[in-house]
């Protein structure tokens, strides 16, 4: 498996993923900090109210490792 360590800073502002920090009322850097955690690679933190769907940890895990366009 790919252990993600750097998000790239222009992630932060994918359409994708500021969609899902509307959606969810947060920020894009939340979004991905709980995508980290769910995908393994931070511990879970409890404060965060919000848990990605596994269709859109998909589609992050996919931006990450640069297989989109």
């Amino acid at each position: 498996m790919n252990r993600i360590t750097a998000v790239p800073e222009e992630i932060y502002q994918d359409e994708v993923v500021l969609f899902l920090a509307d959606r969810y009322h947060t920020t894009p850097r939340k979004v991905l900090g709980r995508f980290l955690e769910q995908n393994g690679h931070a511990p879970e933190a409890e404060t965060e109210p919000f848990r990605l769907e596994e269709n859109e940890m998909a589609i992050l895990r996919d931006m990450l490792s640069g297989n989109h366009s």
